[in-house]
């Protein structure tokens, strides 16, 4: 079953930091789509929810050095 999630992340610096998430969680099976905002601070991500469960899109980002605060709606 395909699922938005939306996460807050906290330490990007610039539209690179964005680029390096989006990167970062497009390598995780079972995600078809992600953006992240640095402006926003925010991921949104399309994942399938037993391929890439959310503990799984927390920890791609965790590899970049930046830090989910929470996940939004």
């Amino acid at each position: 079953m395909m699922k938005t999630t939306v996460l807050s992340v906290n330490g990007m610096h610039c539209d690179g930091c964005a680029q390096t998430i989006e990167a970062l969680l497009s390598r995780v099976p079972g995600v078809r789509k992600a953006e992240a905002s640095y402006e926003g601070r925010r991921a949104r991500i399309l994942h399938d929810q037993e391929q890439a469960p959310v503990r799984n899109l927390i920890a791609a980002i965790a590899k970049g050095g930046f830090e989910v605060k929470a996940a939004v709606g």
